[in-house]
């Protein structure tokens, strides 16, 4: 776990929600008693970071209620620096409810979201401004952000549109497209666009790519992103790949996972390459760490794992062989690289 009063390796920008849902799977018609639990992309980035140990500053606002100090809690205890959290006395904390449905392939999730007009949606270039999230954005060797806190709001994505001037050009940004068709339905995706326009790594899923920008051509995504330096390509079950300008790539295979619900994958994911990233880990040990961490978070039932790979845990990760790689299967019962 990061230790509070280190230096910042890691910023994340974003809002975090309290999480309901219904107990026994129950449809939302039917539930009397709901579970609760805490999400929201940069908030699950930031603390699977802090507890892998790699010092983690959180960028936010929450309101002043006690859905934003049950946040506040868990951030506490997962060793994430929230001095840059800021709460809004007049915007509720943003929540959302998961709920269990039967679809084609077997149980999904559905999920209803309620933060219009939340405190983080008045995420803006003044909250940047102010100490000490300006102090925690200069300092940091990486800042993380996604598509979804572009779409908050419109004083939101001008904050991480100009985030590039903020933070200078020896930082890395790091953007998790994200691409949320609903938050941008009726609206100029602009703002998204600006903000990957920034980004020294991408993080995406083939099936958005080929959404957003209308193919997955990664010499097309290159020419017109001149500052991107990587993009981190997810092919869902298959593999996941790192892509450079001049076509080089690194891929590592998916781990067979018994997944118990998909939620947060992604963000773990890349909490899991941000880490080896940190630890100066070399390209296919940033994706075996994504995988590993996405793996604990499909066989977690909240949207953040209940677990993250220890130290050593990390180093058997990175250096195991090949075919013993590919031999893992992860599942509750089971998490086969754990040393301890």
């Amino acid at each position: 776990m990061a230790v509070q009063g280190e230096p910042v390796v890691v910023t994340t920008i974003g809002e975090a929600m309290v999480v309901l849902y219904p107990e026994s799977q129950r449809p939302l018609a039917e539930a009397q008693t709901f579970g609760s639990d805490v999400g929201g992309a940069e908030f699950n980035v930031a603390s699977s970071l802090a507890r892998m140990g790699v010092p983690t500053a959180w960028i936010s606002r929450l309101g002043d209620d006690g859905f934003g100090d049950r946040i506040r809690h868990i951030a506490a205890e997962t060793g994430i620096d929230t001095s840059a959290v800021e709460t809004d006395d007049e915007r509720p904390t943003g929540i959302y409810v998961k709920e269990t449905v039967t679809a084609a392939h077997g149980p999904g999730t559905r999920m209803h979201y309620y933060r219009r007009e939340s405190a983080a949606s008045a995420i803006s270039p003044a909250l940047f401004a102010a100490e000490p999230a300006a102090a925690a954005l200069t300092a940091s060797r990486i800042v993380h952000t996604s598509g979804i806190t572009a779409a908050l709001s419109t004083s939101a994505a001008d904050a991480v549109g100009d985030l590039r001037s903020t933070v200078g050009e020896n930082t890395v940004v790091s953007v998790d497209l994200n691409y949320r068709e609903l938050l941008w339905r009726g609206r100029s995706t602009d703002a998204l666009d600006a903000l990957v326009g920034q980004a020294d790594i991408l993080f995406a899923g083939l099936d958005e790519v080929q959404t957003h920008f209308g193919h997955a051509d990664a010499e097309r995504l290159f020419a017109a992103h001149p500052r991107l330096g990587q993009l981190v390509l997810k092919d869902d079950v298959r593999r996941a790949s790192v892509v450079h300008r001049d076509g080089s790539t690194t891929r590592v295979p998916c781990l067979t996972v018994e997944v118990v619900e998909p939620v947060g994958a992604g963000d773990a994911f890349a909490a899991g390459f941000l880490a080896g990233l940190a630890e100066s880990r070399d390209e296919a040990a940033c994706l075996r760490l994504g995988h590993a961490v996405a793996a604990l978070a499909l066989i977690s039932v909240g949207d953040r794992p209940v677990t993250v790979p220890d130290a050593a845990d990390r180093d058997r990760i990175a250096s195991a062989p090949a075919d013993e790689w590919a031999g893992w299967r992860v599942h509750p019962g089971d998490i086969p690289w754990r040393t301890g």
